[in-house]
């Protein structure tokens, strides 16, 4: 799991890299992300091209699309997601520091926070409905035993 670790945070470095070299506004873990995804992408392909068989997976997540991270890294990434509500705590720390601040400005970011939340459901829906071209759902869609991907 040290070697995926390393591995993360190599692509990590590499975004960091990328976003001050050219001055880019995207954030650097962003882009070290993207250059994560598109590395595996490029993996499979190659791993498909050469011949290599896939990485057999238990389970309906396995979508055959070429070769699977490593065990290492689908460990890595499990016990990171299993982590994750601890990286909303220094959010919540700011927002409790900076009460004073939002007591002051309530009723403009509570505004904000609606509108905003109204619009993307609105946007959302607009942008369902015209790629759906008004058709109903399908009604029988298997849900893998609740697996998103």
């Amino acid at each position: 799991m040290l070697k995926a670790f390393f591995v993360l945070l190599a692509f990590q470095f590499m975004g960091a890299a990328l976003q001050d070299g050219l001055g880019l506004s995207v954030p650097g873990p962003v882009l070290g992300m993207f250059l994560l995804a598109a590395g595996l992408l490029a993996h499979g392909r190659y791993s498909r091209t050469r011949g290599i068989t896939p990485t057999p997976t238990s389970g309906p997540a396995s979508t055959g699309v070429g070769a699977q991270p490593s065990s290492d890294m689908t460990a890595l990434a499990k016990a990171l997601i299993a982590a994750l509500g601890l990286l909303f705590v220094p959010a919540g720390v700011g927002v409790v520091e900076q009460l004073p601040v939002l007591r002051a400005n309530a009723l403009p970011v509570c505004v904000a926070l609606v509108g905003s939340t109204l619009l993307g459901l609105v946007v959302t829906a607009l942008v369902m409905h015209r790629m759906t071209g008004g058709q109903p759902p399908a009604e029988n869609l298997p849900d893998h035993a609740g697996q998103v991907l």
